[in-house]
């Protein structure tokens, strides 16, 4: 499946709208784990809404390990099969501090492009 973003979509959101039906996900389960609403799930996923930093990594800590691998393997352009956990661990200190900046620069652009004024109060 080939990915693309649109004006409404941002890449993250598209992205977990994909590994919701790639690895067959039920929104009413992951919801439930999570702690948050189905609906809110629903329009993420159709880039109608956007999450907090707290829901959105609540709901990435509800998938499965798999889905969550493969997920952040695609946002982050790693090779499928790496897992980012062991690049991350074995990472120095400068890296890693690099590696936050960067996930949380991805989302402040993400914001800008989508026109979205709300900051990540604690990404920066």
């Amino acid at each position: 499946m080939q990915n693309f973003v649109t004006d409404e979509t941002s890449l993250y959101q598209q992205l977990f709208d994909e590994m919701f039906d790639r690895f067959n996900l039920s929104a009413k389960v992951v919801a439930k784990q999570a702690g948050v609403s189905e609906v809110l799930i629903s329009r993420f996923r159709k880039g109608k809404a956007d999450l907090g930093t707290r829901k959105f990594l609540a709901l990435l800590g509800a998938v499965p390990i798999e889905a969550r691998e493969w997920y952040l393997s695609q946002l982050l352009g790693a090779k499928p099969g790496v897992s980012l956990q062991k690049l991350v661990s074995a990472a120095s200190a400068v890296e890693r501090v690099e590696i936050i900046n960067l996930i949380a620069y991805s989302f402040l652009e993400d914001r800008k492009i989508t026109g979205t004024s709300e900051l990540i109060s604690s990404a920066v």
